[in-house]
């Protein structure tokens, strides 16, 4: 058995390290393997996970390219390439800047917003293991991952 910290009663060393391992491999487990709410989104939005991502980044209001690919740590002309993606089933609408001609303003269509919200209810749902999370717990976790 590992040794633990006199003050904290938590375990140091090797044991906390293989603890934390465990529960992250538990966790991402959850994540990417049993609740793969990437390959749902795409499944339900006949879409790449990036464009579904894409669409409900402008849920909140109409951005650039530019602003786009910093929020999806991407790169503009990549960007660009999805959007145009977009524009051709009629998802997103690009309009000029009133204060700068050279820019472009990407903004929702009405069919984009509603296929933006579908993704956002299928990403936002939690898995079933989270159903029975007490509120207690629930508690413990926004601390420990530091949620407002």
């Amino acid at each position: 058995m590992g040794t633990r910290n006199r003050r904290s009663n938590r375990p140091t060393g090797a044991r906390m390290t293989g603890d934390a391992a465990h529960v992250w491999r538990e966790m991402r487990a959850l994540m990417l393997e049993k609740h793969d709410t990437r390959r749902a989104v795409a499944d339900a939005t006949g879409m790449s996970f990036l464009r579904a991502k894409l669409l409900t980044k402008l849920l909140t209001g109409d951005r650039t390219i530019t602003e786009l690919a910093e929020i999806l740590a991407s790169d503009a002309p990549y960007v660009s390439l999805n959007v145009r993606e977009l524009e051709k089933r009629e998802l997103v609408l690009r309009t000029e800047d009133p204060e700068d001609r050279r820019r472009r303003i990407i903004g929702l269509t009405d069919t984009g917003r509603l296929l933006a919200e579908k993704a956002r209810a299928i990403a936002d749902a939690p898995p079933p293991e989270f159903t029975t999370v007490s509120a207690e717990d629930l508690a413990h976790l926004r601390r420990i991952l530091r949620l407002p």
